[in-house]
């Protein structure tokens, strides 16, 4: 297996997006390790990759397992969200506040 560079694999991962014409695309960790030549995946070849693709697209891990590819022409149009518009009382929150309050939310959406 040859080992490509960080920026032959984030060529050809943008090479995908651009042909695929979609907006974004999910890999599999496999599909990494063919792409990039390596039988480890490490959270710092991400980085590397994720750098040389700065301006075009971003890549990040998904919890389930494998990668996403997201153009980021495709996050320009995303509405921007104001803290304060939804935590009024974010300045007087302590972290153990917010750990409750995330923790609550996380076992309603874990109940649907």
């Amino acid at each position: 297996m040859t080992m490509r560079t960080y920026e032959h694999i984030a060529y050809l991962l943008i090479y995908m997006l651009q042909a695929s014409g979609k907006a974004r695309f999910r890999l599999s960790r496999k599909s990494i390790q063919s792409i990039s030549g390596r039988s480890i995946i490490k959270s710092a070849l991400i980085r590397n990759i994720g750098e040389w693709m700065e301006g075009v697209a971003v890549i990040l891990p998904l919890n389930r397992g494998g990668y996403v590819v997201i153009s980021q022409e495709s996050l320009e149009g995303i509405a921007p969200l104001k803290i304060a518009d939804v935590i009024p009382n974010w300045k007087k929150m302590d972290i153990e506040a917010l750990k409750l309050q995330v923790e609550a939310i996380g076992a309603e959406d874990d109940d649907e």
